[in-house]
């Protein structure tokens, strides 16, 4: 079997994205209960904190040396906003364009729109990181002050905001003059096709 090509392990972790939500819905909805509730909770937050680190370090993962050595450096950290500085600064383009699903005018030719809001954003990258990693470490049972603040939105909320980024979007990779345009729907293969550029360029 011939290993997977850049464009393949790119959709290989936005089928691991996918896999980590599908779950945390399941657990939401109660398909998956664990009988506690507490323990329903870190099961959601391991799953969405999962899920961020692959959308992460995604478009560093067609690049097996860069990729190996950010993820090794930062395979436990509880900090968003480290992670998120330190894949950036390897690719400044790395986070996922949202985009409308495409409009076909003529055979062969798709235009795509920009979503703009009700998607998963930086800083709510950082929130969820950061309620998510809380979940998953013990507190102090005599620090009421310790426990994590209510959360912004629900947990439903929280996956379709997730859904929404990763729905249609694009992809800018390091190294690569070009784009893919990405789908990752609610079942079935995540697909992606590429747009190549002569020089470098970004999406703005």
């Amino acid at each position: 079997m011939n290993p997977p090509n850049d464009i393949q392990i790119y959709c290989n972790c936005m089928e691991r994205v996918r896999h980590h939500i599908g779950l945390v819905d399941a657990v939401f909805a109660g398909g998956i209960n664990t009988g506690h509730r507490d323990l329903n909770q870190e099961l959601i937050s391991l799953h969405f904190r999962k899920a961020l680190k692959e959308v992460a370090f995604s478009s560093l993962s067609a690049n097996r040396e860069r990729y190996s050595a950010v993820r090794a450096r930062f395979a436990t950290d509880r900090s968003a906003r480290r992670i998120l500085e330190t894949v950036e600064g390897v690719n400044c383009n790395f986070y996922p364009v949202p985009l409308t699903p495409p409009q076909e005018p003529e055979p062969g030719h798709k235009i795509f729109g920009r979503v703009r809001d009700g998607f998963l954003t930086k800083d709510d990258f950082v929130t969820l990181y950061g309620r998510s990693s809380n979940f998953l470490h013990s507190r102090n049972p005599y620090a009421p002050d310790d426990a994590p603040a209510d959360a912004e939105y629900t947990v439903e909320e929280w996956s379709r905001r997730i859904k929404a980024l990763l729905s249609w979007h694009f992809a800018q990779l390091v190294d690569v003059h070009g784009l893919w345009v990405v789908n990752v729907p609610n079942e079935g293969a995540v697909q992606a096709s590429t747009a190549v550029a002569d020089d470098p360029f970004a999406v703005a």
